[in-house]
């Protein structure tokens, strides 16, 4: 354009702009606008300006929005035109001071605010002079963009905030001169951290970021960068988790003072290696061995030496890519993070446990056996972390504790733990032993019968939490695992010999029993379990209870206290009873204990043996099925003399009552589960006790007595009479059941052939008593007992058909009962 046209424009709008009227001075803004957009050649961009620069900038001050937009619009245009002479600079950077950079508010409109920012941000850009090889033209306004920084990085509105964060990145990375006062601004770019913005926050890491490569005399300011940032390492948005991760990164490539910081700076880098999302953790991946590559190159005579060294392993997991050596070198001799990972997994957030856990993973995984020097320090938190009532963190624990028996030496870190877990038996302290021991090399079976031993303090297999004895469990499994290994398929040479063998077997055997025994009313799940590891040490889990048992008995302590069916040894008593039932090899043993316990207990504690010994009774006859008739003939009689009788004698009370139920319940289980004749053989000898068990005030007592006498035999007329009216008074029992088994009961009534002729007619005149009243009790209305009763009628008929058909015989033919009557005398 020709100057001579250029000149009374720019007197034209000098006059214009200074106008009262708003709409003439925008008019005349917006005319010069297009004049600089469309047809200002560069050549004339610096006459113009120095001609309208003093009206234009009064303009930002004006009290209309409009004009103060396009004031900086056109200042902008005008820009792109000047060359890149500081001398610009001063004109208008103070002007845009003094409407950003004040204590207090000047320009109240949000969106000129963010104008005046995109505006510096353009002038940064134009003046960018990094290598300072063009005299730094920033310095000069360097304290006037910082003071407006300080005040806009705390901005109310998210898009100036954020563009604030964008223009400390875009000042630090375009002069030589940030470090002056980069510090002023860490306060307010932290400020911008807990944004609800995702995007606020992501650019406040990364200006923070560019602020801590540019501190060179504090390293405390560097630090509170990162410790302000590490929160976010937690943040719900990925993209955030991200920008933590590349700052860490960055700071370890190119922060002045990043080896002495290293400890600091690997969370950044290591927690975003475990995220959740497949771009954060390939992204930081990909830059954390970049960092590795130029640490090797800084250090490579010292790792050039390692590397050749270098060997993966054994029994490295395959759900693990092994860092490379640099990346490793670099942990391993950061590992004063250790101290500040074992704080944060006590932390009371259950998110900051589970972070800090999983660093503590990366941290196992790259220092390998230099981890060995901080084991010690780490178990306590790490135990207890294997407890942690987030399942989530405990498995992360667990996982921790899977490296640490990998890969450091089993020499190193078992003497510690074998110590630890003496002392605290803790769930968490149990579970991280195990996982340790699992996946230890071969070295670990050395200790196999120590560990075991270990294992049968009461403190440990007396536990009755169901947490703790399934974590014994699967600890017992592994241990008989090993044990085949060693003892039964001899994988191993030179560790098996029968002394080992038979102490380790006792171990573990009497952990796996005490804790089926245990638990076995409580929950069948963990019972089932112990069972079934007991035929992981030995197929035939009868061989180990006939030679183990007596052992474990002799260990059950206070039975001669006054127990009540919670204590320790009453449950550990009961249990075995339940599960190993009586066998000859320890018969006698299992037996004497059981009366020292029945003797001293309180009356729950002797109900609870008595329901076990009950359900045992059952199995009898295959438990002892190799004993001979006569053998267990005394068997037999001895146990009921010894264990049953005493408490079959009756007592005042409620409790003497159910214990007496009880008791009757065990001889019941004896008629069904020993071999038949050795029962009835040993019957008669209690037929009294029966007979006023018989008229006992319990129904339980009453029933069980009956059903014992269902396997009674031919008895002589002195023993069948009194039992016979005692039965025939229970058909009028209150209880349906007890009436049911009376009526069943008296069909089973026979006297023994042997017997002289004068007896056989006095039981006769028993029967034309019983019968008649069996008759009766036909009338009752209850189905069960008519034909418990026709039954019963049925089996005298046998012996006693006369009687019974000359009673059917005056039966009325209407009777409903009279058919059935029928029936039995034309089957007979």
């Amino acid at each position: 354009m020709p100057e001579s046209d250029l000149k009374p424009l720019i007197e034209s709008f000098c006059t214009n702009v200074q106008s009262p009227e708003r709409m003439v001075r925008q008019r005349a803004l917006k005319e010069l606008l297009e004049l600089v957009h469309k047809e200002l050649p560069p050549e004339q961009a610096p006459s113009l300006f120095d001609e309208t620069y003093l009206h234009i900038l009064r303009c930002y001050a004006d009290r209309f929005e409009m004009v103060r937009n396009l004031a900086i619009t056109l200042v902008s245009e005008l820009l792109a035109k000047l060359p890149p002479n500081d001398f610009y600079l001063g004109y208008i950077v103070p002007v845009v001071t003094r409407r950003l950079g004040q204590p207090e508010t000047i320009e109240d409109s949000e969106e000129v605010r963010l104008q005046l920012l995109e505006q510096l941000e353009d002038i940064v850009r134009k003046y960018a002079d990094p290598d300072g090889t063009r005299g730094d033209p920033l310095l000069k306004s360097y304290d006037s963009l910082v003071d407006i920084l300080a005040k806009t990085l705390r901005d109310p509105f998210p898009a100036a905030q954020k563009k604030s964060c964008e223009l400390v990145q875009v000042l630090a990375e375009s002069t030589p001169s940030m470090h002056y006062r980069a510090e002023a601004l860490v306060g307010p770019a932290g400020s911008a951290l807990k944004h609800r913005h995702s995007a606020n926050r992501i650019a406040a890491i990364e200006a923070l970021g560019q602020l801590a490569l540019h501190i060179h005399s504090n390293s405390d300011c560097a630090m509170r960068i990162i410790v302000d940032v590490s929160p976010l390492l937690m943040d719900s948005v990925p993209f955030v988790r991200r920008a933590c991760g590349r700052v860490g990164c960055m700071m370890l490539v190119k922060l002045r003072d990043r080896y002495s910081l290293f400890s600091r700076i690997l969370p950044l880098v290591l927690n975003c290696l475990t995220d959740d999302t497949p771009e954060v953790r390939e992204d930081i991946l990909a830059r954390w061995k970049e960092a590795g590559e130029l640490y090797y190159t800084e250090n490579e005579t010292e790792l050039s030496k390692a590397k050749l060294i270098d060997k993966t392993p054994p029994n490295y997991p395959a759900e693990y890519e092994r860092p490379t050596l640099p990346c490793r070198a670099i942990v391993q001799r950061s590992l004063a993070i250790v101290n500040l990972v074992l704080h944060e997994m006590e932390e009371w957030k259950e998110d900051i446990r589970l972070h800090a856990t999983k660093l503590l993973k990366l941290v196992v995984l790259h220092a390998e056996k230099a981890f060995s020097t901080l084991f010690m320090e780490t178990n306590p938190v790490l135990s207890k972390t294997c407890m942690d009532s987030d399942k989530e963190v405990a498995a992360e624990a667990l996982r921790v504790a899977q490296l640490c028996g990998i890969l450091l030496e089993y020499d190193t870190w078992s003497k510690h733990a074998l110590v630890e877990f003496k002392k605290f038996h803790t769930l968490g302290h149990l579970r991280c032993l195990k996982a340790m021991y699992e996946t230890s090399g071969l070295d670990k079976l050395k200790d196999l019968t120590k560990i075991a031993g270990l294992l049968t303090d009461s403190e440990i297999c007396h536990q009755k939490r169901e947490d703790y004895q399934t974590a014994l469990l699967d600890f017992c499994d592994v241990l008989a695992a090993d044990f085949n290994r060693i003892f039964v398929s001899n994988e191993i040479e030179g560790l098996a010999n029968e002394k080992d063998r038979f102490k380790t077997e006792n171990h573990l055997y009497t952990i796996i029993l005490k804790v089926a025994a245990i638990s076995f009313e409580d929950s069948i799940l963990i019972r089932d379990r112990a069972l079934q590891i007991l035929t992981t040490l030995n197929r035939q889990p009868e061989l180990l209870h006939s030679t183990h048992l007596v052992g474990v008995l002799a260990t059950l302590d206070n039975l001669e206290s006054a127990n009540s069916d919670d204590a320790e040894s009453i449950m550990l008593l009961a249990g075995i009873v339940f599960v190993c039932g009586f066998r000859p090899a320890y018969h006698r043993e299992l037996c004497s204990t059981l009366a020292i316990a029945l003797r001293h207990a309180i009356p729950q504690g002797q109900i609870k043996l008595f329901s076990s010994i009950s359900i045992a009774m059952l199995r009898w006859s295959d438990t002892m099925a190799e004993v001979s008739g006569e053998d267990q003939l005394k068997l037999v009689r001895a146990f009921i003399e010894e264990l049953i009788a005493p408490y079959l004698v009756w007592a005042a009370g409620r409790s003497a009552e159910s214990i007496r139920a009880m008791a009757t319940a065990c001889l019941c289980s004896m008629s069904q589960g020993v071999d038949r004749l050795t029962f009835t053989t040993v019957l008669p000898a209690k037929l009294g006790t029966l007979v006023g068990l018989i008229d006992d005030n319990s129904i339980p007592t009453r029933a069980y007595a009956l059903r014992t006498l269902l396997a009674m035999g031919p008895l002589d007329f002195e023993q069948l009479k009194p039992l016979a009216f005692a039965i025939m008074a229970r058909l009028d029992d209150p209880s349906g059941e007890v009436r049911e088994l009376a009526a069943t009961c008296l069909g089973r009534l026979n006297l023994a052939s042997e017997s002289a002729a004068d007896e056989a007619s006095r039981w006769d005149d028993v029967l034309r008593q019983i019968v008649p009243t069996m008759f009766l009790h036909l009338e009752n209305p209850e189905l069960k007992l008519r034909k418990a009763i026709l039954a019963s009628l049925a089996q005298l008929l046998v012996h006693h058909r006369a009687l019974i058909k000359g009673l059917a015989n005056e039966v009325a033919a209407g009777c409903p009962y009279k058919k059935d009557l029928d029936e039995i005398l034309a089957h007979q």
